[in-house]
């Protein structure tokens, strides 16, 4: 049987390579791939060669093949259907069709969209840093950065939060979109008690400071690989006795640990998903488009979303 995945081959040299398999195991669920999403930000870091020796036991995920130090295949959100038609969600990287074992398959409800179920794993991030954040009603809040994770949570502190979202973003085309779409552009005389920094670049980190209000939380969602980050503690961050908090997504927070579970926060994300006007930030790429995407030097869409 034939298929074809995408495979990082060295540094910013990425395929699709043709594969075949003579006889898939018959415990094992077949699926036929329809979307799968782009995490932009860490499977960039994936393919540039960037993840920290120190992380490649970490920073594996279900059904990789290859190293870190190349060739690799990596990806962990992908949408498709079984053999019986049900619509399933799986961390799989980008493959046309695959073969899983199905305590690793998330059945999704009959009302969901295939292109927003490839959010799943984004929205669980977002989950994450919302319950560690301990945010409050109406409170006025920061997102910087506006990429797949960060317009999910600017949408969901909206809406399912009622905070008082602002935003700051570099790129003008997606400021021109979220102010239509009714976001308070942050300003330099803004100040923040919470802010929820999403850029995974220090200047976004040190505006975050530098907005901190006393006493502020900045939840950290970005990650950097190894790249070092240099910040500036000695002004803001010390006068205002300001914290950052890492948002990690992998565990369930401890504040949570006795009221959820793995499976309770994929089924919150799905039905975020459901109710979040949000099927107007996703582009779409095909699947033979994936070599040229991670060739480019700048991004400007909110979400990526292959089609198979």
């Amino acid at each position: 049987m034939h298929y074809k995945s995408f495979w990082h081959l060295g540094k910013n040299h990425s395929e699709i390579i043709s594969e075949s398999i003579e006889m898939p195991n018959s415990d094992k669920m077949e699926i036929k791939s329809l979307y799968s999403s782009i995490s932009l930000g860490t499977e960039t870091i994936v393919s540039q060669g960037k993840v920290p020796p120190l992380l490649h036991e970490k920073m594996a995920v279900p059904y990789m093949e290859g190293s870190f130090d190349f060739p690799i295949k990596y990806g962990y959100s992908l949408v498709g259907t079984n053999n019986n038609g049900a619509l399933i969600h799986v961390m799989h990287p980008h493959q046309t069709t695959c073969w899983v074992d199905e305590k690793d398959c998330f059945v999704c409800s009959e009302l969901s969209d295939p292109i927003l179920a490839t959010q799943l794993a984004n929205m669980e991030t977002v989950i994450n840093a919302i319950w560690v954040s301990a945010i409050q009603p109406n409170q006025k809040v920061l997102v910087c950065g506006l990429g797949s994770v960060g317009v999910l949570l600017a949408e969901t502190l909206r809406s399912y939060c009622q905070a008082e979202v602002y935003v700051k973003e570099k790129n003008e085309d997606k400021v021109a979109i979220l102010a239509k779409n009714g976001f308070s552009i942050a300003q330099e005389t803004d100040k923040f008690t919470l802010s929820f920094h999403v850029s995974a670049n220090e200047k976004g980190l040190q505006y975050c400071i530098d907005h901190g209000a006393e006493e502020g939380k900045i939840i950290e969602l970005s990650w950097y690989g190894n790249h070092p980050v240099e910040l500036n503690l000695g002004g803001h961050f010390h006068y205002n006795r300001l914290q950052i908090i890492s948002a990690q997504v992998s565990a369930i927070p401890l504040i949570k640990k006795n009221a959820e579970d793995f499976l309770s926060r994929k089924k919150l994300a799905e039905k975020l998903l459901q109710t979040l006007p949000i099927r107007e930030y996703i582009s779409l790429i095909s699947f033979h488009e994936l070599p040229e995407f991670f060739k480019q030097k700048m991004n400007t869409n909110f979400i990526t979303v292959v089609k198979y």
